[in-house]
């Protein structure tokens, strides 16, 4: 893990990317941005999804991150994130709204027609940001250096019950011929089993033992979903506490699909304990902002070539 800074603001690196010249991105920490309590300071989600903070606020926080990573000339895009494991491609063919970290993105309504919904982008776009933003959920990114694959996930417990890691590598195969010892992985910060006490149906839609009523579990992944899972129990005064660990599950699920442990590199930070530096719904009570994950692919690859355009 490699950490920058930008004036005040504050983002990780995930230091295995470091040979890849050509991919820039960024874990944002929640410093160094415009919004006030309490969804201070660097919030990049607005109504409504991210509470009440105010537009104007959240666009700045979204220019002042892509400046950091010096991105911002370039066109970003994001989705609409359900908490199910739905992959899309990034392909700017299709008509993606590249307007994230502009005012116009929030003159037109919130609608599946104009915002894409899904869990996870992958795309070989160069030129162009993806950005999902998080609050205790698990943000997974991958690249693959050889294909020059790069996608971004939501991990949820939803959407890690739903196999969204398994889905993200597959897409990545299916669509751009990524083969998965190829791919690195990295898992950011994102609330721990020390804060995250679960119920016992989010166990048993793990184990298997009840299925989602909407989008269930494809069959594909429902056995190593079940195999993946990292519950433990905590004795309290009350008695005990069921938890989930969503980044060592995720972990796991990164290892079932083909990925190599050496390609894995996990920011173990709890985001409910370091509300200091990350927003957390669960410990802030819902009275918070979100932080952002950025990638971007440039022009120029590793090797010196230039990338053809899409």
């Amino acid at each position: 893990m490699i950490e920058h800074q930008y004036e005040n603001v504050r983002y990780l690196q995930f230091s295995h990317y470091r040979p890849f010249s050509e991919l820039q991105h960024g874990v944002f920490t929640r410093l160094g941005g415009f919004s006030e309590a309490p969804y201070h300071s660097l919030n990049t989600s607005a109504p409504p999804r991210g509470g009440g903070d105010t537009f104007p606020n959240v666009v700045r926080n979204r220019q002042l991150a892509l400046q950091s990573l010096q991105l911002s000339d370039l066109p970003s895009a994001t989705l609409w994130q359900v908490h199910g494991a739905d992959v899309l491609t990034l392909d700017l063919e299709q008509s993606w709204r590249t307007d994230w970290a502009n005012m116009s993105y929030y003159e037109q309504a919130w609608t599946p027609a104009t915002i894409r919904q899904g869990d996870a982008m992958i795309s070989q776009e160069r030129g162009v940001a993806m950005a999902l933003s998080f609050a205790d959920c698990v943000p997974i990114t991958f690249y693959d250096p050889v294909a020059h694959v790069m996608g971004i996930a939501h991990g949820g417990w939803r959407g890690t019950a739903r196999g969204i890691v398994m889905a993200t590598v597959a897409a990545m195969q299916n669509r751009f011929g990524s083969q998965p010892q190829n791919i690195y992985a990295g898992i950011a910060p994102a609330i721990g089993p020390c804060c995250y006490e679960v119920s016992q149906e989010v166990q048993d839609l793990f184990m298997g033992k009840q299925e989602f009523t909407e989008k269930p579990t494809e069959e594909v992944y429902r056995e190593r979903v079940k195999a993946s899972a990292a519950f433990s129990s905590v004795e309290q005064s009350s008695g005990p506490s069921l938890r989930l660990d969503l980044q060592e599950t995720n972990r796991q699920q990164l290892l079932l699909a083909g990925i190599s442990s050496e390609h894995i590199e996990v920011m173990r930070i709890c985001t409910g304990c370091h509300t200091d530096l990350f927003f957390s719904h669960r410990k802030e009570h819902g009275k918070t902002g979100r932080f952002v994950v950025i990638m971007a692919l440039n022009d120029v690859l590793t090797s010196g070539t230039f990338a053809e355009k899409n």
